[in-house]
């Protein structure tokens, strides 16, 4: 096996687990010690996953899938820095809450575009921008109707 598949073959098999374990995150109750250790699996698999795809150069080119990745980079970076330093302010809960959500709403679409991009000889090319900004568009609905609930009961009044 080569370099360039140990890589992709760790790429999908960090991105399986993170949209596994970051569906949990999802789902569990915040701000507990089980949603801290799930979250930190999440973002160690979401972080391999970027890292891989950085790497992974199956086109010539720096295509979407490795702006998507720095994104994401960026994305876990904004939402995870401030706890890590000890912060636990409205606003940085609030980053957080926003941040992670979109890094995982980033990981559905990528993995959604990375299907469309597979099967793009019968979709056409215009399925993969087309599958991700839906999916993109899809999650931003549902973020922004779950987080605020979310924060406010999770938030000191």
């Amino acid at each position: 096996m080569d370099v360039e598949r140990a890589f992709a073959a760790g790429h999908v098999t960090a991105a399986l687990t993170a949209i596994a374990v970051g569906g949990l995150v999802v789902l569990l109750p915040k701000g507990v010690g089980r949603h801290r250790l799930i979250g930190f699996i999440y973002v160690v698999a979401l972080v391999i996953v970027d890292i891989a795809a950085l790497l992974v150069h199956e086109e010539a080119t720096f295509g979407v899938f490795h702006a998507l990745a720095v994104v994401s980079l960026f994305t876990v970076a904004i939402g995870i820095v401030p706890l890590l330093l000890g912060s636990r302010s409205p606003l940085a809960l609030s980053l957080h809450a926003y941040s992670m959500a979109s890094s995982y709403a980033g990981l559905l679409a990528a993995g959604a575009g990375q299907v469309a991009a597979t099967n793009a000889d019968r979709w056409g090319s215009e399925s993969v921008p087309i599958t991700i900004g839906f999916a993109l568009a899809l999650s931003g609905v549902v973020i922004f109707l779950r987080v605020p609930p979310i924060l406010n009961a999770v938030l000191p009044r």
